[in-house]
């Protein structure tokens, strides 16, 4: 079995962490790539647009500057790390983008950031487990 691309779910939290690190060890053991996804989870009622597209930014200012530390780490250490930010639900986004980028393997980590909740990973490990065809590795913190 051939392990070429592993998609990691992220949000920054030490749990995260963790199962960047379980990749980036896998990486180094299989050649394979990584990629980190984080979904920015919209409010599921917004009263404007302008609201939403403020969350969006918000969140981006967070989350650019851990991949940017992503990618260079994985620099220094030989690894191919690619970042990706999409929006909506986590679950779905996850599995969706797996699926149809045809990664070998996802990880994951068991908690997503307590007050971090609009990128979650964490409580949506069990249901990406449940539901995805993509084998997944859920990393314990």
């Amino acid at each position: 079995m051939e392990m070429n691309k592993i998609l990691v779910g992220f949000d920054g939290s030490p749990s995260s962490k963790k199962a960047l690190d379980y990749a980036k060890y896998l990486s180094s053991k299989l050649n394979s790539s990584i990629t980190v996804l984080t979904v920015i989870r919209l409010p599921d009622f917004s009263s404007s647009r302008d609201e939403v597209d403020e969350e969006i930014i918000e969140a981006g200012k967070r989350i650019f500057p851990m991949h940017r530390e992503i990618v260079e780490l994985g620099k220094k250490e030989n690894i191919t790390i690619n970042t990706v930010i999409i929006h909506g639900h986590p679950v779905e986004k996850i599995i969706d983008y797996a699926q149809e980028n045809e990664f070998d393997l996802i990880i994951i980590g068991t908690r997503g950031l307590g007050g971090f909740k609009k990128l979650v990973i964490g409580s949506v490990a069990q249901k990406v487990v449940s539901y995805s065809k993509v084998p997944v590795m859920v990393v314990k913190e």
